[in-house]
């Protein structure tokens, strides 16, 4: 990366060797459109808002002449570096943790054959790991496969984004490979597996996990980029949900917030997006 002579407002821009890319204010920009507005369609985007949707909001508002699949390439480029900065941020936890799973139309996904005799087509899975006090959603991976080779990667992914907390019991529902992951998922140290949680059972239901599961679905009907097990979706949607939304449940609040975790600033995806580009992997706490 070397200095560019030029300045905008005011201030230095650096330009890419590689790339040719230019840097300004420690984020990554074509000079034809700002960070404001990259968060801006990233926050639309995972909010519900389809592709095509956003690019015609901004362009009728702003008189640009944004494409669709401009707001896809931002969002292949940016929320994998928020997710590793977020990633890196270690959460107060409470003792308990949600699990479950989800089906979600995936290209190129498996013909899943129900216990009622029906066959839903290009189906994959998404295995979700929440924590209870807080709802911090600490893991969401896609997976073929509704065993414990989808499971067991969730899990672990969660104790890692976990930084050292471990919950003294899990509730699930009653999926065979629950038993299986949790167990090697967590080794001797595995805690309490709360199976076959029940919608009525005061004790042991899994509703807050089932309440994301319904904005997701509510949100995958309008997401067309779940192309691949590689998709960004995943991420950009665990990061909507802990650091953007707030949640009636949580007094108002994000799940981050609840879990000692603040991010300044009222445009939280710019705030992200600023913190992601700026902090050296590995220093947040």
């Amino acid at each position: 990366m070397s200095p560019n002579t030029g300045t905008s407002a005011g201030k230095q821009t650096f330009k890419c060797n590689d790339c040719q890319a230019r840097f300004r204010e420690g984020l990554i920009k074509k000079a034809k459109y700002s960070p404001e507005m990259v968060s801006l369609t990233l926050d639309l985007y995972f909010s519900g808002m389809s592709l095509r949707k956003i690019a015609r909001a901004v362009n009728d508002q702003f008189g640009l002449n944004l494409g669709a699949a401009s707001v896809y390439l931002w969002i292949q480029r940016y929320v994998p570096m928020v997710s590793e900065y977020m990633n890196s941020l270690a959460p107060q936890l409470s003792d308990t943790w949600h699990a479950d799973e989800l089906f979600v139309k995936m290209k190129g996904g498996i013909n899943y054959r129900a216990r009622s005799g029906g066959e839903a087509k290009n189906l994959a899975f998404l295995w979700n790991v929440m924590d209870r006090k807080t709802r911090f959603l600490l893991a969401s991976r896609l997976s073929k496969y509704r065993n414990d080779t989808g499971g067991i990667p969730a899990f672990k992914q969660a104790i890692v984004n976990a930084h050292g907390s471990k919950p003294e019991r899990v509730i699930a529902d009653g999926l065979r490979a629950y038993p299986e992951s949790v167990k090697y998922s967590f080794g001797q140290d595995a805690p309490k597996l709360i199976a076959n949680a029940g919608v009525r059972k005061r004790h042991s239901n899994n509703n807050r996990i089932e309440r994301l599961n319904g904005t997701l679905r509510e949100r995958v009907k309008v997401q067309r980029g779940w192309k691949s097990m590689k998709t960004p979706l995943v991420e950009g949607q665990r990061i909507h949900y802990n650091f953007i939304k707030p949640h009636a449940a949580l007094e108002g609040q994000t799940p981050a917030q609840r879990a000692g975790i603040e991010v300044g600033g009222e445009n939280k995806w710019l705030s992200l997006m600023r913190a992601a580009l700026t902090t050296p992997s590995g220093t947040a706490s």
